[in-house]
């Protein structure tokens, strides 16, 4: 009886290992396509952050001179507010805001609205 109960652990021990190391060859498997896939991912992902961020590789002077042709010919000028005007050129990251403001030329024609103001309360 004793010899037959060894035979069933040592039977089930012998599956137990060969069980063990299946998975370990799966996981093998799957860490190297997982390897592979990150791989793909960093590659991908380093001609988007090319493309994506090369403006920001700009110098300064370069991106002032954007934004200067941005700006309709002067003495035309557009509204201080909205997208047509250089205050949204200051909304887009820290970088621009600081360009846009170190940039004279593009604060050189801005048109006030001041319709809803009565007389007494505007003076320029």
């Amino acid at each position: 009886m004793l010899g037959a109960l060894a035979a069933i652990m040592l039977g089930a021990l012998t599956a137990d290992r060969a069980r063990v190391a299946d998975l370990d060859a799966q996981i093998q498997d799957i860490e190297r396509s997982l390897a592979a896939l990150q791989l793909q991912k960093s590659v991908a992902q380093e001609r988007l952050d090319t493309f994506k961020y090369s403006v920001l590789t700009l110098p300064n002077e370069i991106v002032s001179e954007i934004f200067i042709h941005f700006l309709p010919i002067y003495p035309s000028c557009l509204p201080f507010g909205g997208a047509l005007s250089p205050i949204h050129l200051t909304q887009i990251c820290h970088r621009w805001r600081e360009i846009a403001l170190a940039t004279p030329a593009l604060w050189r024609a801005v048109s006030l609205n001041t319709s809803h103001f009565d007389g007494d309360q505007v003076e320029i």
